[in-house]
């Protein structure tokens, strides 16, 4: 059982995914797990191994999934079976261990600007997947997830499960909008869309007359980067990649310069 859990971690944090496995490190008087007993927990909540089972089970999944999104390395957590409903009574005590924390971005579309920003992005320490639905462009690059999904798609295969940084760059309008509809039903700390202002206002009001509220649009970055590039491919990645270091970092835009 233990291998299968360690098996089932190493193989989703070689793939870029947060993992976080926590194992039972004590308990108290009556408990349905024991020390030892280990669980591997992703974000999406699947999960392999156990720790007990029923609500403390449950409780404990909530709070590695917690502990992932909030980029938390390692966690401990004492678990009160009687509080989740448990007649056993007892309680435990776990240590969880996050493994693959890394900031996932997640890029929308293969073009000339997408295969600039995949490759600084990777530099930069992110996990970076891109959603195509050409796999020709596969071979522009490297040291990235390369997902093929075709845009009616999205909902089912849900490529951007372990992201938490989008940006959409897609080949046109219609994938565009596609992408975007998808990610904001998505909890992303940014999303970015390439367009212009005139592309971007009236998309924005059409999602408005669809029922899409002011405060989600807000959280879109669109016309996406900081006003730093020219036209060329590779600047205008590097002014997107500088606005997502900027959100990320809490950052500002002050020169260091004395």
């Amino acid at each position: 059982m233990i291998q299968d859990v360690l098996a089932f971690a190493h193989k989703n944090a070689a793939e870029g995914r947060k993992v976080a496995i926590v194992t039972v490190t004590k308990t108290h008087e009556s408990s349905p797990a024991s020390p030892g007993q280990m669980i591997a927990v992703l974000v999406d909540g699947m999960t392999k191994g156990t720790v007990g089972g029923g609500a403390s089970e449950r409780s404990v999944i909530d709070r590695a999934i917690e502990a992932m999104r909030n980029s938390e390395s390692v966690f401990t957590f004492e678990v009160d079976h009687a509080e989740n409903g448990m007649i056993c009574g007892g309680g435990m005590e776990v240590f969880g261990n996050v493994l693959g924390n890394h900031t996932g971005l997640c890029i929308f579309g293969g073009g000339h600007i997408s295969q600039s920003l995949a490759r600084i992005a990777s530099q930069t320490g992110f996990i970076v997947t891109v959603v195509e639905d050409r796999p020709e462009f596969q071979s522009d690059f490297e040291d990235v997830n390369y997902t093929i999904c075709k845009p009616e798609d999205y909902k089912k295969d849900d490529p951007i499960a372990f992201a938490d940084y989008a940006v959409i760059c897609t080949r046109g309008h219609s994938t565009d909008d596609d992408a975007l509809r998808y990610c904001l039903t998505k909890d992303l700390k940014y999303i970015g869309m390439i367009g212009s202002k005139t592309k971007v206002t009236e998309l924005f009001g059409k999602l408005r007359k669809e029922g899409v509220t002011q405060e989600q649009l807000d959280s879109v970055y669109a016309p996406i980067g900081l006003d730093i590039a020219s036209a060329v491919p590779a600047e205008i990645a590097v002014a997107i990649l500088a606005e997502i270091l900027l959100i990320k970092n809490n950052g500002t835009l002050k020169h260091k310069k004395l």
